[in-house]
């Protein structure tokens, strides 16, 4: 995947919960925890929520995406190591279609989030090393 390191991508789909942050077209921020997964041949990470009985509801993450398309996701851990973990910023887009295929209990209003800028630590340098951060501005 475009802008990931062997070692993060590796990381990433080990994972399944992160937590999102997003912002009101006002700049008020809103982080919720969320289930991902890695969409390497598109180069993005695919947010989305499970159908619930009474449908699908509202998700005030997808709501800010549509007036602030700005986004941050952080997938992390704690080991006896230490703490590891990636974060991204990108840009976020809604999509009305397709979530189910992301796992079959979902519904079908899914986010992909397009990488920008990638900072991790501790996934492929040594404990409490300083992170590894570059901007991803390629297929954007």
């Amino acid at each position: 995947m475009n802008g990931f390191t062997e070692a993060e991508l590796a990381y990433l789909r080990t994972h399944d919960l992160a937590r999102l942050a997003t912002a009101t077209a006002a700049g008020a921020p809103h982080v919720v925890p969320v289930r991902f997964k890695l969409d390497p041949e598109r180069n993005l990470l695919a947010i989305g929520s499970h159908l619930l009985p009474d449908g699908v509801r509202p998700r005030r993450y997808r709501h800010n995406v549509r007036h602030n398309e700005q986004v941050a996701l952080v997938v992390d851990d704690f080991t006896d190591d230490g703490p590891r973990g990636v974060a991204v910023h990108g840009v976020g887009r809604i999509h009305l279609q397709g979530g189910e295929g992301l796992n079959p209990r979902f519904e079908p209003i899914w986010l992909a989030i397009m990488p920008t800028w990638i900072s991790s630590w501790g996934v492929d340098t040594p404990p409490y090393a300083a992170p590894r951060s570059r901007w991803v501005t390629e297929g954007l």
